[in-house]
């Protein structure tokens, strides 16, 4: 890889833009999971996995070859990195996809804001970020936003939890990865791989199940359905949005720091009120709306302390 290639995939200060593509790639995601739950009333979680990673391949290989071409794009220095994130990536995306055969969007992304807590500790321990002492407390202020919009143990606790928190751990493991592939790989190459893989690993249960019918659980059997025209358009879309979210996230983790981005996960919330409102017809009641409060206040003043760290530092500079 050339120097100026190099340059192109170093790490950039630039938070505010990493946020901002991170809130992006956050609302696509509970928009792709609303059909992907809807289509799973009908379909079994392997092919909706299937045909899930199939459908983003296909933007995503696209955008890589108007990007310099697809060789280009895939081109590592780092195969040990990327094999190791996608071990995890394969995981933590199989754990969520049951996970929607078996709980609500409600429990499931309850859960899913543990991951704050869980990309500090990574984020500390591996990135070797520093964490503030006011990150700290708004994160955990911000968690608190979540249990009193989400009040989750208001209701009888589903088997499906003790799965999203593993893996939620697991994806705020693999955010670190790309934190960390995202210093020397392209940001199309970081979400093209993960569904190469899939897909792949997909192929592999459907030969296994189609040799040795009944040697796999049920759960992990892929077994096709035919499916309607208006179906494949559903994927189609689930697709393109899922690849869009991939996208943008990994260009988030190369602006700006993942303690920094860790909060931003709050910013779902609004996004899933908005999908049970208009796609289930569920209106937020007191407690949501006080939890949300709570939740914007809490990325405010993230961003705040954002602003104010980068100008401190500039000022330093300015001064050196």
């Amino acid at each position: 890889m050339s120097s100026e290639a190099g340059a192109d995939r170093r790490l950039h200060n630039r938070a505010l833009l990493g946020v901002g593509l991170m809130i992006l790639g956050l609302a696509l995601y509970p928009l792709s999971d609303a059909f992907i739950k809807h289509l799973m009333g009908t379909y079994s979680v392997c092919q909706a996995t299937l045909l899930r990673a199939l459908t983003r391949l296909i933007p995503l290989m696209i955008a890589a070859f108007f990007q310099g071409g697809i060789q280009k794009v895939l081109y590592t220095q780092h195969p040990t990195r990327h094999l190791t994130r996608l071990g995890v990536n394969l995981v933590y995306t199989f754990a969520f996809m049951f996970a929607f055969s078996l709980a609500s969007l409600t429990t499931i992304y309850t859960f899913s804001y543990t991951s704050p807590f869980f990309m500090i500790i990574l984020g500390a321990l591996m990135l070797k970020e520093k964490v503030t002492r006011e990150r700290w407390i708004a994160v955990g202020i911000g968690l608190a936003g979540v249990l009193v919009a989400m009040r989750p143990g208001s209701q009888v606790l589903e088997s499906a939890a003790f799965l999203v928190l593993f893996a939620t751990f697991l994806g705020a493991l693999n955010k670190i990865l790309m934190r960390r592939l995202a210093s020397t790989d392209h940001s199309l190459a970081i979400a093209i791989y993960p569904n190469i893989v899939m897909i792949a690993a997909m192929l592999i249960l459907a030969l296994i199940s189609s040799a040795a019918p009944g040697f796999l659980s049920p759960h992990f059997t892929l077994v096709w359905k035919p499916m309607p025209w208006t179906h494949w358009g559903l994927f189609a879309i689930v697709g393109a949005l899922t690849a869009g979210a991939q996208y943008a996230i990994a260009q988030s983790l190369r602006f700006a720091q993942a303690s920094i981005l860790a909060p931003i996960d709050y910013s779902t919330f609004f996004w899933v009120v908005a999908l049970d409102f208009t796609w289930w017809n569920k209106t937020p009641d007191a407690f949501t709306l006080i939890g949300a409060a709570i939740i914007v206040g809490s990325n405010l003043y993230i961003l705040y302390r954002t602003r104010k760290e980068e100008a401190a530092r500039k000022a330093a500079a300015s001064h050196a």
